[in-house]
């Protein structure tokens, strides 16, 4: 099929008097067309053959098979590094589903799925239930970590995670929204691999050097322009449009606040770790000029108070490290 349309392509160039190669249009909408021939063909496997998404008991099964995949990764990565932490391979997982779901979000979003800013509160596509189920069991999976290892979360995150389950669970039984859920997976879930990044090089002795602060920037950015800039426009257009459901409009709402709340940590964080950058370069300034008296001490007023650092947390939230 892919030859036809190629040769179609020539075909059609040539009557025109463009014999030779083929022109850079021509070029994109053949690339274009053969990619979503080829997802064209995924989709009927996955309707024929794996399951109908407009079966409960096969989107159930999905799930259960999605949560039990992201189980059986995390043990065989415990087996196989048995000298790293339970939170590091947890973290190897996250990374890894963030990865996942954020480029199949965005490929499906961009290619097959209804527009996200016009066509919300539709029928679920079987792309969309493909990536919502993928990501409800690996959410399913994070959060009986989180309880198993109680302590690691804080409550903002427990409430986070309580909102993704269940705007996933009841966007799978109702069979609709499922472009809006996908867009907020993308928005949530893109500036991941950032912040686990920024723990593995903190973990192994790479804090402080010129690519973790070049990522701590890209995270911090990544984090303000998906989920607050895009984030409040999306809000908008969803809660104005007809067709969305109520409950669907609440939880889209819950996690837009969720998010400014993570946004006000790292805010925080941001403000602490530059302002403290700035006064130390001031020191060095100083030094340099002979004003030893107006030096401070880790950014404080000589003989001040010490302050911990304020870092990020699993998936954004604030908390105290060294």
């Amino acid at each position: 099929m892919l030859l036809n349309v190629h040769a179609h392509f020539c075909t059609c160039n040539f009557r025109e008097g463009r014999a030779g190669s083929l022109t850079v249009i021509s070029e994109f909408r053949i690339r274009h067309l053969s990619f979503r021939l080829l997802f064209g063909d995924l989709q009927l496997i996955l309707m024929e053959y794996l399951w109908d998404s407009s079966s409960p008991h096969m989107i159930a099964l999905g799930v259960l098979s999605s949560f039990f995949l992201w189980l059986t990764y995390y043990n065989l990565l415990c087996l196989r590094n048995p000298s790293r932490s339970y939170e590091w391979h947890c973290r190897v997982v996250t990374c890894s589903h963030a990865v996942l779901v954020s480029s199949m979000s965005f490929v499906f979003g961009m290619y097959f799925n209804p527009w996200l800013f016009t066509d919300t509160g539709g029928p679920n596509t079987v792309y969309e239930v493909l990536t919502i189920i993928l990501c409800l069991g690996y959410f399913l999976f994070d959060f009986g970590w989180c309880l198993w290892f109680w302590g690691q979360e804080s409550a903002l995150m427990f409430t986070h995670h309580v909102l993704s389950i269940l705007g996933m669970a009841v966007c799978l039984h109702w069979g609709v929204s499922g472009t809006e859920v996908n867009g907020t997976i993308f928005g949530t879930e893109v500036s991941n691999p950032l912040l686990q990044l920024r723990w593995f090089m903190r973990e192994t002795g790479h804090a402080g050097t010129w690519y973790y602060e070049l990522n701590d920037l890209l995270f911090m950015g990544t984090f303000f322009v998906c989920r607050v800039c895009i984030g409040s426009y999306l809000l908008y257009t969803h809660s104005t449009h007809p067709r969305p459901g109520r409950f669907f409009k609440l939880g889209g709402l819950g996690m837009y606040l969720v998010s400014w709340c993570f946004m006000v940590g790292i805010a925080r964080f941001a403000v602490y770790k530059y302002g403290k950058l700035y006064r130390q370069w001031k020191d060095m300034t100083r030094l340099q000029n002979g004003d030893i008296a107006g030096c401070t001490r880790n950014g404080l007023p000589d003989g001040g108070p010490e302050v911990k650092h304020e870092g990020v947390h699993t998936n954004g939230s604030v908390e105290a490290s060294g």
